[in-house]
């Protein structure tokens, strides 16, 4: 007989994980602007790190650009986010959805939106 040497709630989880905060926002801009422009998240892992790529997407113009990246090892945080070439290092969920809030906010993120939805309704 196989003895089992898990706990028994190993697979019990109720984290919220970088990636699902990022698809989530993903899907926001795209009905904020009737799926004209969307987001999109791509993810790799490098090494031991996983790195979620952002993209501003125009499905129409086959058109993507990469507007921050967000990595972090299996545990999630401390959490690396690379926006216009610099690198800020959170803490935690609170501190992550903050950053994230302030990069969907900064005027390039808007003059990025902007001028995609400009060039979708050409």
């Amino acid at each position: 007989m196989v003895e089992d040497l898990w706990p028994g709630n190993i697979a019990e989880s109720n984290l919220v994980t970088p990636l699902a905060i990022l698809r989530e926002q993903a899907a926001l801009l795209g009905e904020k602007t009737k799926q004209l422009v969307r987001g999109e998240v791509d993810t790799q892992t490098v090494g031991s790190l996983l790195v979620h790529h952002f993209h501003v997407a125009a499905p129409t113009l086959n058109y993507r650009y990469e507007l921050f990246t967000a990595q972090h090892n299996v545990n999630f945080y401390p959490l690396v986010v690379r926006h216009k070439n610099e690198n800020v290092s959170v803490k935690d969920e609170a501190e992550f959805k903050e950053k994230l809030k302030a990069v969907l906010a900064d005027q390039h993120t808007v003059n990025v939106v902007h001028s995609i939805l400009a060039q979708v309704r050409t």
